[in-house]
């Protein structure tokens, strides 16, 4: 877990507290100041490892998300600031608290670059909740989520435009329409099936696809799209998203999915996929196999 620097950063505040009439405020500077202050030597003990400068603002009962879902406490935040390496650099594009009595929720949007010598850019967006006791602010709970990289708004519309081909692309399979199923894909575009095998161009997916049209027993596929980030020349691209396909024979349905990934391109033509890969991580039904 990796805090970066405030300095410089314009902070928003809510300025609700509990018991408050409709419309009424308060002021909350100075708790605000606390908070700022509490979450830049957050910040400091990760790129110093000064542990001592945080030990006194995590509550004893404190509870932290990293973004791989694992939990952490106290002690282990504190010996995760000790430890090398540290982050060399990051920049923050939000920051926002709001209060809610002796309450208060911090979010940070930010974007660290790693240690040497990979220096690998990466984002995050951080919760973090902090309580007042005995007049003094102490952070309670943490929680770090991966926003994935993001899509500058220039190429926007050509995010869109993939979600939009995404959509297209599954209502060809679920017609069983080859047809409208191949032209998004580039001529020398390799998948990989859940299953581990493997196709290169359109010419062998389009063998492969027609047999799976033709079972019986297919019923469809359907891709779901989380994150499209758009490379900063706006050439590139990267799908992550979750897929589940539909199975029916006399035995019964077989539903099985899981995880999948497509870079594209953009050809004169038009956005295209010149690969996918898929990963089976579930299965219920019949015709279950590893």
């Amino acid at each position: 877990m990796i805090r970066s620097v405030l300095s410089g950063v314009g902070i928003v505040a809510g300025l609700f507290a509990a018991g408050a009439g409709a419309g009424e405020t308060f002021d909350r500077q100075a708790d605000l100041d606390a908070i700022s202050l509490g979450e830049r030597n957050w910040t400091r003990a990760y790129v110093t490892g000064d542990s001592s400068l945080m030990a006194p603002l995590l509550n004893e009962r404190f509870r932290g998300i990293r973004i791989d879902g694992t939990a952490y406490g106290k002690d282990e935040a504190l010996e995760a600031m000790r430890k090398e390496p540290h982050d060399s650099s990051d920049e923050i594009s939000e920051f926002d608290v709001q209060f809610f009595g002796d309450t208060a929720i911090a979010t940070i949007r930010e974007k660290d670059i790693g240690a040497g010598p990979e220096y690998k850019p990466y984002w995050r967006v951080v919760t973090d909740t902090w309580i007042k006791l005995d007049g003094r602010w102490q952070a309670v709970a943490a929680e770090e989520l991966d926003p994935g990289s993001p899509t500058l708004p220039a190429h926007m519309a050509d995010a869109a435009k993939i979600r939009e081909l995404r959509a297209a692309s599954n209502r060809a399979i679920a017609a069983h329409d080859l047809a409208a199923f191949l032209p998004c894909f580039a001529e020398d575009a390799v998948f990989v099936w859940s299953n581990g095998s493997s196709a290169v161009g359109r010419g062998a997916m389009q063998t492969f696809f027609a047999h799976d049209f033709a079972d019986p027993a297919f019923v469809d596929y359907l891709r779901t799209p989380e994150r499209v980030s758009v490379s900063e020349a706006g050439a590139r691209a990267v799908e992550h998203g979750t897929w589940s396909a539909l199975k029916r024979e006399p035995r019964g349905e077989t539903r099985y999915g899981g995880d999948y990934m497509a870079h594209w391109f953009k050809a004169p033509e038009g956005w295209q996929i010149r690969g996918e890969i898929y990963v089976k991580l579930r299965c219920s039904g019949p015709l279950c196999v590893p």
